[in-house]
Order: C-alpha cells, then sequence, then structure tokens
C-alpha cells in the first residue's frame, strides 16, 4: 500500500499531478485545490489511497490526513465510486461536508458534479450515524457532560478510520475550556493534532 509520497512534481495534466520521488514518477490523481497550488519542480507531499480494480489501479492524491479520510468514507457508500468522492473532497472541505451530512443538506451536496439527488440521499442515510455526530444537526450544546463528548469524538475518529490507538491519544487531554466542550470543537482539535502525526 502506498500511504504517502514525497517528491518532486514534474508534471502536471487536467487531473493529475506527476511526483518523481528519487528516480520513479507516480501519476496521482488530485483535488482541483492541490492541482493549483502547486507548480512544476515544487516539492511536495501527498497522502494517498491506492485504489484497485479489474481495469487497473489508479493513485490518489490528498493535502491532508482527513482529506483521505473522507475520500475513504464516501468510497465505502453504496453506488459512490472513486471520482465521486474524489469530486465531493475537490468541492467541500471535510469539516464542510460532514456537517452537509448532519444537517441532511442534500442541495449542498447536489452542488459537487457529479452528485445527483439520490446519490446525495444515499451518502446522507449511509453516514450520518457513521460520522458518529448522532443525532445533533449543530455542535453538541455546551451543558452536555464532558465525557459525552470525549466519548462521541471518539466514535466519529473510528468511524472515519483512526486506530483506537490514534483516537484514544488524539482526544485525551484536549481543554473542554479551550474547545468550550461542544464536540465539533473537540472533534476539529483531535484531527488537527492527527494531522500532525
Amino acid at each position: 500500500m502506498i500511504a504517502e509520497l514525497r517528491g518532486v512534481l514534474v508534471d502536471k495534466g487536467k487531473d493529475t499531478l506527476v511526483v518523481d520521488t528519487g528516480g520513479v514518477g507516480y501519476e496521482v490523481l488530485v483535488t482541483q485545490g492541490l492541482l493549483n497550488a502547486h507548480s512544476l519542480q515544487d516539492s511536495i507531499h501527498l497522502y494517498t489511497r491506492l485504489v484497485v480494480r479489474e481495469d487497473g489501479m489508479t493513485l490518489y492524491g490528498f493535502s491532508t490526513r482527513e482529506e483521505r479520510a473522507c475520500f475513504d468514507l464516501l468510497q465505502s457508500v453504496r453506488g459512490v465510486g472513486s471520482k465521486v468522492a474524489l469530486a465531493v473532497v475537490s468541492a467541500m472541505e471535510p469539516e464542510e461536508f460532514y456537517r452537509a451530512v448532519i444537517a441532511q443538506d442534500e442541495e449542498g451536496l447536489t452542488g459537487v458534479p457529479g452528485v445527483g439527488k439520490k446519490t446525495a440521499a444515499r451518502i446522507i442515510l449511509e453516514l450520518r450515524d457513521r460520522i458518529g455526530l448522532g443525532a445533533s444537526k449543530g455542535p453538541a450544546p455546551r451543558s452536555r457532560p464532558p465525557r459525552d463528548v470525549s466519548e462521541e469524538a471518539l466514535e466519529a475518529l473510528l468511524a472515519l478510520g483512526y486506530t483506537w490507538q490514534e483516537a484514544r491519544d488524539a482526544v485525551a487531554n484536549i481543554s473542554l475550556e479551550m474547545t468550550g466542550g461542544n464536540l465539533e470543537s473537540v472533534l476539529r482539535e483531535a484531527l488537527r493534532r492527527l494531522a500532525r502525526l
């Protein structure tokens, strides 16, 4: 499995980058933001996911672990392929996508090229509970006991594909005063910590 690439950008296509890592060039499908952010000969670091299909293998690249986790989560939805998952990650930041799912915002999701009403509804149906934010359509209330917030943040990270150890370490010792004790802030801080690993 190719999890990360570090190297020099040697070529760009309409939706691809070619990264030279010590004499080997990897062609990587990337988000539009990544494509626009880099020029030839830039040093580049990508978090990657290798997708194997009957007709070949494709390497997808992302600027953060959160984007890659979001891509993986989308691909777990029935009928959502790699190209649609990449389109969603290109159009929406992970946190924006998670909020849209929790709020059941079909209109927001159908604004992504390749996502129709049926696909948006399926994404919401299959991911809303798995994201781990419960039935709330917004941040958890400040009055919620801190232990519950931490547990829900832990469940959310597990649903995003992090190991129990990674999730536990990320949530541990987060200052509830700093985050206001609400779930969205705790989760954001935990994801920030995981991105530094």
